[in-house]
């Protein structure tokens, strides 16, 4: 097959990739209403919204050299002819300066295709890739109602001892807490308080002052936990990817085909950490990949236990 031929057939697959709900045909022939003829036409995309009809047509140029403004001209009076509603024209060598600024003010848009496994038209290009880790700090609330003479462990590295039913029945804080954040639907929203409330009474375990342990009431006792959020800005190539180059918004390379497979699943430490991430998202162009690694809990410790102790008052006569 003819290497332009080729070139044309990848345009009709990446155009067919990024607007499924279209009709993309390949070597199409559409009536042109000035010449009185039918045109031949590299690629036609064709769609409705409601009652309109929309007709979009590109021309594909595998040229050695930046196609000029003569090209762009032709191709401009192809759209009159077959009153299409807007034009693409795809150069692998890209377009002279006069040719965009041209193209621009009529409207017609220029591209570039990429195909990363194609020996002839896979470019020099990377993805921009925003990598987040999220991680919870947690800690733990309770109002307990003590008894003069109670007392409880103050080295226990699982924190006062509660529990739901009888003494010998410990509750595991970091377990239901490592559950709770390892599961899918969990609310890991950043920079804000969460809690995770008890759904039965919970009583504290202590020792009394006969020496015993019995049962204290407790209230409001939650696992309150705040989601840090770190953040990185990287770019990566991808072995397996296809779509297109728009040489009108800065170059801006959109995916038409992107597996997740190419997709990096480790950060790599030359990424630079970025604080605010709204401010980067909006400069960015094209297809952006965003990473979400939510940190899962193996095991886990508490280094901040806070709760708050309501103690009687003193009998002093």
């Amino acid at each position: 097959m003819a290497r332009w031929r080729e070139f044309e057939q990848l345009a009709s697959r990446i155009f067919a990739e990024l607007e499924p709900e279209a009709k993309v045909v390949w070597n199409d022939s559409i009536y042109g209403h000035l010449t009185e003829t039918p045109r031949q036409i590299d690629v036609s995309i064709r769609w409705h919204d409601g009652l309109s009809q929309y007709l979009t047509i590109v021309q594909a140029k595998d040229l050695s050299a930046p196609a000029d403004i003569g090209i762009v001209d032709e191709f401009s009076a192809v759209i009159r002819d077959v009153k299409a509603s807007g034009g693409i024209l795809v150069c692998r060598s890209g377009f002279s300066k006069t040719a965009q600024t041209y193209a621009r003010n009529c409207g017609i848009r220029l591209m570039n295709i990429h195909d990363a496994q194609s020996a002839n038209w896979a470019l020099q290009l990377s993805i921009p890739i925003l990598w987040l880790e999220l991680t919870p700090i947690i800690s733990t609330q309770a109002v307990v109602y003590f008894e003069a003479g109670d007392s409880v462990p103050t080295r226990d590295p699982l924190g006062m001892p509660l529990t739901y039913d009888v003494p010998t029945r410990r509750i595991d804080v970091m377990s239901s807490f490592k559950k709770h954040w390892n599961s899918p639907g969990t609310d890991r929203t950043p920079g804000m308080n969460h809690f995770i409330r008890a759904d039965r009474p919970v009583k504290a375990i202590v020792r009394d002052a006969a020496n015993s342990i019995v049962t204290r009431d407790v209230e409001d006792f939650a696992i309150k936990y705040v989601v840090d959020q770190k953040s990185w800005l990287g770019q990566f190539e991808p072995s397996e990817c296809r779509g297109i180059v728009d040489y009108l918004d800065e170059s801006a390379f959109v995916a038409s085909h992107l597996p997740v497979s190419t997709v990096p699943f480790i950060r790599d430490d030359r990424w630079q950490p970025i604080q605010d991430i709204s401010r980067v998202a909006v400069n960015l162009k094209g297809t952006v990949v965003t990473c979400r690694k939510v940190v899962l809990i193996d095991s886990l410790t508490s280094e901040e236990l806070s709760i708050s102790y309501l103690s009687p008052e003193l009998e002093t006569g």
